[in-house]
C-alpha cells in the first residue's frame, strides 16, 4: 500500500511501484474542508496507473495527545494526525493483505525544494558570470515572485556568508530561559550540517535537508507492523539527487524540476504542474479545538515542566482565531508530544 497525497512526491512512488507491485493500492487521507480533501488528484492518478485507491478519513476519536505517537522514534515530537493514519492503517491490514506501506515521504528534501538565492550563488561559483546565470536569475523570480534585485541582494549575502558557520534555526517558543540557555552550550555539530570547505552554499542546504527527512521515516516498529519504506530516500536516489546541481532543480521557475522531468511519462499532467497541495492543518486545529484544556493540564503537571523546561506563559492566547493563534496552538501540540514521549520513555524504565 502507498500513501498518495494529491502531490508530487507521493505521485512518483505510487507511479513507479504500480509497474511492479501487481496488489499495489493506494490509500488517501480525508479532511472535511476544501484545504484537507485531495481526492479529486489522488483519483486522477490512481485511475491514471490503474490501481485501486482507498479513503480514509481523519477520525479525531482516533487521537489521544497524552498518548506518545511513534515512542520507537529516538526523538520526542511527532505530529498527533499520525494516529488517525496510523488508526485507518490497522483497519485496512485487516480488510487487505499489506506487506509494506510505501509513501513518498522526503521528497521534498531529496528533490531540492529550497526558496532561495542560493542556486544562483551556486552556478556563479560554479560557472562565473556566464549568460545560464541569468536563466537561474530568471528561473528564481518566476519560482519566488520576487524581484531581480531582491534576488541579488540575497545572493550577494549568502556569497558573503559561506565560509562562516551555519545559523541554524531553532523554534524555542515555550521553552524556558534556562532551555535555550541549555541549547546554546557548544556541542559538536551533526557532520551534516557542517559542510567541507568550498562546498556551494545551496548544495549544503540539500544536505541538511536530508537531516531533517528522518523524522518521516520507520513510521512504525518493525517487529510489529509491516515496514514502511521511503524509496525516495533509498541511497541510489539520494546520492544521484546529490549529484544533480541547485540550479537544475528550479528550471523553468518550477521547483523539483529534474523529478518532474523525469517521471513526466508515468504521473499524470494534472500532477506534474501542481506547486502546492492540501494537508492535514485542519485536522490538527480540530485536535486542537477538542483537547485545548487537557493540553494545558498536560503540560502544567508535567515531566517537562517539572524538570524547568518549558515557559507555560505560551498556552495563552492559542485559541485566537489569528495566523499567531493557529502557530501557537500547533507549538502546544508539539510540546504534547513531546511530553507524552517523555512520559512514555519514563515509564519503560520504571518497568
Amino acid at each position: 500500500m502507498t500513501g498518495v497525497s494529491g502531490g508530487l512526491d507521493s505521485s512518483i512512488v505510487a507511479g513507479a511501484a504500480s509497474r511492479r507491485a501487481a496488489a499495489l493500492h493506494c490509500l488517501t487521507m480525508i479532511e472535511d474542508d476544501a484545504i484537507g480533501d485531495e481526492r479529486r488528484y489522488a483519483s486522477i492518478l490512481a485511475k491514471a496507473i490503474g490501481v485501486p485507491l482507498l479513503e480514509a478519513h481523519y477520525d479525531l476519536g482516533k487521537v489521544e495527545i497524552d498518548r506518545a505517537v511513534a515512542p520507537h522514534h529516538p526523538w520526542p515530537h511527532a505530529p498527533f494526525y499520525m494516529q488517525a493514519i496510523a488508526s485507518a492503517h490497522e483497519e485496512l491490514r485487516r480488510e487487505h493483505q499489506i506487506d509494506a506501506f510505501f509513501s513518498g515521504n522526503g521528497g521534498d528534501n531529496i528533490f531540492c525544494a529550497i526558496r532561495s538565492a542560493s542556486p544562483f550563488v551556486d552556478r556563479f561559483m560554479a560557472q562565473g558570470p556566464r549568460h545560464g546565470l541569468f536563466d537561474t536569475l530568471r528561473d528564481l523570480s518566476d519560482l519566488t515572485g520576487a524581484s531581480g534585485a531582491t534576488i541579488l541582494r540575497h545572493a550577494w549575502d549568502r556569497y558573503r556568508d559561506c565560509s562562516r558557520p551555519v545559523k541554524l534555526h531553532r523554534d524555542t517558543s515555550g521553552l524556558s530561559s534556562a532551555a535555550i540557555a541549555e541549547l546554546d552550550v557548544p556541542r559538536p555539530p551533526h557532520p551534516w550540517m557542517e559542510a567541507p570547505e568550498g562546498t556551494p552554499p545551496g548544495k549544503a542546504a540539500h544536505v541538511r535537508l536530508l537531516a531533517r527527512a528522518h523524522r518521516s521515516i520507520e513510521l512504525y516498529p518493525r517487529r510489529s507492523h509491516p515496514q514502511h519504506v521511503a524509496p525516495l530516500l533509498s541511497q541510489p536516489i539520494v546520492e544521484t539527487c546529490l549529484s544533480i546541481p541547485t540550479w537544475q532543480w528550479i528550471e523553468g521557475g518550477r521547483d523539483r524540476a529534474v523529478a518532474r522531468a523525469a517521471f513526466k511519462s508515468i504521473v499524470p499532467v494534472q500532477l506534474l504542474r501542481r506547486t502546492s497541495k492540501g494537508g492535514p492543518g485542519g485536522f490538527m486545529q480540530r485536535i486542537f479545538q477538542a483537547n485545548a484544556e487537557h493540553a494545558g493540564d498536560l503540560l502544567r503537571t508535567g515531566l517537562l515542566a517539572r524538570a524547568g523546561l518549558l515557559d507555560l506563559r505560551t498556552l495563552e492566547g492559542a485559541s485566537q482565531p489569528t495566523v499567531a493563534g493557529f502557530e501557537k496552538a500547533q507549538r502546544i501540540l508539539a510540546l504534547c508530544a513531546a511530553e507524552s514521549w517523555v512520559r512514555w520513555w519514563t515509564d519503560v524504565r520504571a518497568s
